[in-house]
C-alpha cells in the first residue's frame, strides 16, 4: 500500500498523514492498536512492520488475572487458548495452580489485527522498513515519509548491553507436536524440572493445545545465551516418551533467547521518544513476561491524550520502579549469588511459599513488598553467602526516568 494514498478527510490536521504510528509489528504494538481501536474508534493508526507478517513466531502466555477490568473487553480477542489453571513440578513436589491460564499464537494474533484493520481506521504496512524515528514521523527505506503527533517505537529488544546482561538469559527451544495419541495432560505443565540441571536451572514446559498437539519447550536460566537445538530436541523427544507418546509430527518450532538484566534501564527509560514493550523496558525482568506490562501501556496510550502520553508513561514508570528494581535484584541473585547447580532451589522455594494470589500478582508485576520479602527471606539456598546476598539487595541503580521533553536521573532506594 502507498502510504501517500491514505485518506484524511476525517482528520483535524490535514498535514498528518494518522494519528499514531506504532512502529514494530510484534506483541506491544498489536495491544496498543486493539486498545486504540477500542478506547478511539475515530483515530486513525498506522503500523509499520518490516517482515511480511506481524509477530514472527511466537506463543505468548500468560494469566488470565493479567486481563485485568479495564483491557479485558479488547485485549481477551488475544485469547487464543484458555485453561481453568496448570501445574508446577518442581522438585519431588506437584503444585496445581488453578489461576486461569491463556496463550496467544503469531498466527492467532496476526488474524486478529488483520480483522480488525478491516474493521476500524487501523493501517498495517508489512514489508516496510522505517529508517529513521523522530518525535513527529518516520522516515521509511523507500524515502517516503509518514508524519503523526504520537510515534512511538516498539520495535523489540535493542542489542545486548554487556553492564545489564553479562551472565542472566533465559533461553528455550521448542517444538509444536502433532501425536498419534492423545496428550496425557489437559493443562499446561509450566515447568518440570525433573530432567538433568545442566546449564543452569533448566525445565520442560508443555502446553497441550488440543488434544492430540502440543508445545513442549527445553528451558533454561543460564549464564550464557548459546543454545543447542539437537540437544533441546534430545530432552524434549525423551520428555515426550516418558509421557507415553512415541510417534508425532513437529509441526512447528520457535526459540528465543532473552536477557535477564541485573542493573541498568528501567521499564520506560533508556531511549529518547516514546517506546513500548522490550525496547521500552516494558517487561518483566525476572520472568520474561511482557504481557502484563504492554498490556498496561497500550492502555496508558489509548486512554490518554498525545500531549500527556510522556507523563503519563513517567508515571507508570514510577509505579513500577521497585519492582523493576526488586527483580534485578533476584536476577543478581539467580546468576551471580548461587551456583548454577543450587539454583532450582530458588524456584523451589518460590513455589513453596507464595499462595496462588501471589504467585499471579508476581508474575504479573503487581507484587507487594510483603509478597517480595516472602520471596527472599528464609532458609537460604546451598552455598549463598549472607554478606553477599546483603550486599546485593542493598545496591543501588541509578536509571533515567523520562520527562517531557528530557530525561532527568532518579535515584531508587536498594
Amino acid at each position: 500500500m502507498d502510504p501517500k494514498v491514505f485518506s484524511r478527510e476525517n482528520r483535524t490536521d490535514q498535514s498528518k498523514d494518522s494519528d499514531y504510528i506504532l512502529v514494530g509489528g510484534g506483541l506491544q504494538s498489536g495491544l496498543m492498536a486493539l486498545a486504540i481501536a477500542h478506547h478511539r474508534p475515530e483515530a486513525d493508526v498506522i503500523l509499520i512492520e518490516q517482515n511480511s507478517m506481524l509477530a514472527g513466531n511466537h506463543t505468548w502466555s500468560f494469566h488470565a488475572t493479567d486481563l485485568v477490568a479495564d483491557c479485558a473487553p479488547w485485549a481477551d480477542l488475544l485469547v487464543e487458548s484458555r485453561w481453568p489453571g496448570y501445574h508446577v513440578r518442581i522438585g519431588n513436589r506437584t503444585r496445581s495452580i488453578s489461576i486461569p491460564y491463556c496463550t496467544c499464537s503469531s498466527s492467532h494474533f496476526n488474524a486478529v489485527l488483520t480483522q480488525r484493520a478491516s474493521d476500524s481506521r487501523l493501517r498495517i504496512l508489512t514489508d516496510t522498513k522505517v529508517e529513521a524515528i523522530d518525535s513527529d514521523g518516520v522516515l521509511l527505506g523507500d524515502g517516503h515519509r509518514l508524519s503523526a503527533p504520537v510515534v512511538i517505537d516498539n520495535r523489540g529488544a535493542t542489542p545486548f548491553d554487556a553492564n545489564q546482561y553479562s551472565g542472566g538469559f533465559q533461553k528455550f527451544w521448542g517444538f509444536e507436536l502433532k501425536l498419534n495419541r492423545d496428550w496425557p495432560h489437559t493443562n499446561p505443565i509450566v515447568m518440570d524440572d525433573q530432567i538433568d540441571q545442566q546449564d543452569g536451572f533448566r525445565f520442560i514446559y508443555s502446553l497441550p493445545m488440543e488434544t492430540r498437539r502440543v508445545l513442549v519447550e527445553d528451558t533454561r536460566f543460564s549464564n550464557n545465551p548459546s543454545i543447542d537445538r539437537d540437544d533441546c530436541w534430545e530432552k524434549v523427544r525423551a520428555y515426550v516418551e516418558s509421557q507415553g507418546c512415541h510417534d508425532w509430527q513437529v509441526i512447528r518450532e520457535e526459540h528465543g533467547v532473552l536477557p535477564m538484566p541485573m542493573a541498568g534501564s528501567m521499564p520506560g527509560t533508556g531511549l529518547p521518544g516514546l517506546a513500548g514493550g522490550y525496547r521500552g523496558g516494558w517487561f518483566h525482568a525476572a520472568t520474561g513476561y511482557s504481557f502484563p506490562l504492554a498490556l498496561q501501556v497500550a492502555h496508558t496510550v489509548a486512554t490518554y491524550p498525545g500531549s500527556e502520553l510522556s507523563d503519563q508513561l513517567h508515571k507508570l514508570s514510577i509505579e513500577h520502579a521497585w519492582r523493576a528494581h526488586f527483580a534485578r535484584f533476584l536476577n543478581r541473585l539467580l546468576f551471580e549469588l548461587v551456583k548454577p547447580q543450587t539454583r532450582y532451589q530458588i524456584f523451589r522455594r518460590f513455589y513453596r511459599v507464595l499462595d496462588q494470589a501471589a504467585i499471579g500478582r508476581f508474575y504479573g508485576h503487581r507484587f507487594t513488598r510483603w509478597d517480595a520479602f516472602r520471596i527472599i527471606v528464609g532458609f537460604p539456598p546451598m552455598g549463598l553467602r549472607p554478606m553477599n546476598f546483603l550486599r546485593s539487595f542493598s545496591k543501588r541503580s541509578t536509571y533515567q526516568i523520562p520527562t517531557q521533553p528530557s530525561t532527568q536521573s532518579l535515584k531508587v532506594p536498594g
